[in-house]
């Protein structure tokens, strides 16, 4: 790990979401979304995918981070007794590759252990494929997406308590 990630590591903060964030948390998305070059048509068709909503902020959990207080990422989990799914996993373009995104998914599996979640589930974009495969994600399947015949890889994570 280079020295800049090492001063971010040492600066940077998590915090749960509120309700002020729902703008900013959706914005990221798009932008982190749009990183890949999908055309605007399908970014448009995933908008309300990537919106968070204040309903999600009251119902699941989400974990932003911060960086001298603005936003450069956030996680947001949803749960159901021992299992957790990633609704949301989005790093602001800037500072992808930096280890923001797997210090936000760490932070999560913490989060999974305190609350007696056993298994982590994400359906992720292909791009996020071989990060989620490097943090231990194992494929169990895939879901339909839109626009069709699009698919996306399904992984699964143990969570060690």
């Amino acid at each position: 790990m280079g020295a800049n990630c090492r001063k971010i590591f040492a600066i940077m903060k998590f915090r749960t979401a509120n309700r002020n964030d729902v703008e900013t948390l959706s914005a990221i998305a798009i932008e982190a979304k749009a990183y890949w070059g999908y055309p605007s048509s399908w970014l448009k068709l995933w908008e309300k995918f990537l919106t968070v909503t204040i309903e999600q902020i009251q119902n699941d959990t989400i974990f932003v981070c911060e960086l001298q207080e603005k936003i450069i990422g956030f996680i947001g989990i949803s749960a159901e007794e021992n299992l957790a799914e990633i609704e949301h996993l989005w790093v602001l373009p800037e500072f992808m590759g930096r280890g923001i995104g797997r210090a936000l998914f760490k932070h999560a599996l913490e989060w999974c252990k305190a609350n007696a979640v056993d298994r982590l589930k994400v359906v992720s974009d292909p791009n996020a494929l071989g990060f989620y495969k490097a943090l231990g994600g194992k494929v169990i399947g895939e879901e339909s997406s839109i626009p069709q015949p699009r698919v996306l890889p399904v992984l699964q994570f143990s969570v060690d308590c």
